[in-house]
């Protein structure tokens, strides 16, 4: 492979895991070979956790984040499409997801490269809206699950979980970790830190300022690259309808309550996230602001179950894009 065969659009949050999972198992196939990534603007957790598998980075500004509408991404789209366009044509590009990955893997279709997509984890009955634009003009959409072949049954691909080579050992240090991603969940830690869980309770925020929990006694922090530590030294994993859910069972295989945040507005619906909860072997609650009483949290803490068992799919992933190339 030559530096240049290769590009990964890496989106931001989950979508950054799927290509550095990629890009960590590229690596081990070919070499110690590096990966050319486009990240989002101002996207620092994204640029450190890819820099070991990267030779250079691409900076696009997202249209769009979770929370914004339409308005946003009309008024970011000249600059979105202007840094997209001066991006070098590769010969194989992979699209993570999310609308941040829209337009650079337009224009590197229109430049002739070949592009693969991948489906979120947890689309299960309705697709996502960014892989679904580029799924007609992709080779493939790779997909993580059986369940989802319905989604894409001429392009779809089933590889298996897109995770990455898990780093630890699993041990349980007897804490709870409650990690919902880079945009946080505000409802749901409220209600965790008013609770007596019996054990200690460890949270990763996002964007949702720690302190107000750390000086509640919690141990809390926005962002970790330690991340996948903390995961595989936990009794318990809580959660939202993320890829962390995922990496939970497939990686590490803990027990995992998946809490629906209908905050997503453009993300998975309530359905495909009870789905993705049932393929885990995972235990789903509904948004907090659904519950009766906060009492439905413990009592699923309770209850919680072993997680089903999964092979880790990244080298079938892996193995398709090596066809494409010399």
């Amino acid at each position: 492979m030559q530096n240049n065969d290769v590009l990964i659009i890496a989106s931001g949050g989950g979508h950054t895991g799927f290509a550095r999972a990629i890009a960590e198992y590229l690596s081990l196939s070919s070499n110690s070979y590096k990966v050319d990534f486009v990240i989002p603007e101002n996207d620092k957790y994204s640029e450190e956790v890819l820099k070991p598998f990267s030779r250079q980075f691409y900076y696009v500004k997202k249209a769009r984040e979770p929370n914004q509408g339409n308005i946003a991404l009309i008024t970011n789209l000249p600059h979105v499409l202007a840094q997209s366009l001066k991006i070098k044509k590769y010969k194989v590009v992979i699209a993570t997801g999310s609308n941040h990955s829209l337009f650079p893997a337009l224009a590197q279709r229109v430049k002739g490269s070949k592009l693969f997509v991948i489906e979120s984890q947890d689309r299960i009955v309705t697709r996502g809206k960014t892989v679904s634009i580029l799924s007609n003009f992709a080779e493939n959409v790779f997909l993580h699950w059986q369940e989802q072949k319905g989604l894409y049954p001429k392009k779809g691909m089933v590889v298996g979980p897109i995770v990455e080579k898990p780093k630890y050992t699993p041990k349980d240090d007897g804490y709870v970790l409650v990690t919902t991603g880079t945009m946080g969940f505000k409802r749901l830690f409220d209600i965790v830190v008013s609770l007596d869980l019996g054990k200690e309770v460890v949270i990763q925020t996002g964007r949702v300022p720690p302190e107000q929990y750390a000086k509640r006694g919690v141990r809390a922090f926005s962002f970790s690259t330690e991340l996948e530590k903390y995961i595989s030294e936990a009794s318990l994993v809580i959660t939202h309808q993320g890829k962390t859910a995922m990496e939970s069972v497939v990686m590490y295989k803990k027990p995992t309550i998946v809490v629906y945040n209908k905050d997503w507005r453009y993300a998975a619906t309530k359905e495909d996230s009870k789905r993705y909860a049932e393929i885990l072997g995972a235990t789903f609650l509904d948004d907090p602001s659904q519950w009766d009483s906060v009492e439905e949290l413990t009592e699923a803490i309770k209850k919680v179950k072993p997680p089903k068992k999964y092979e880790i799919g990244t080298p079938n992933l892996v193995k398709r894009i090596l066809e494409e190339l010399p």
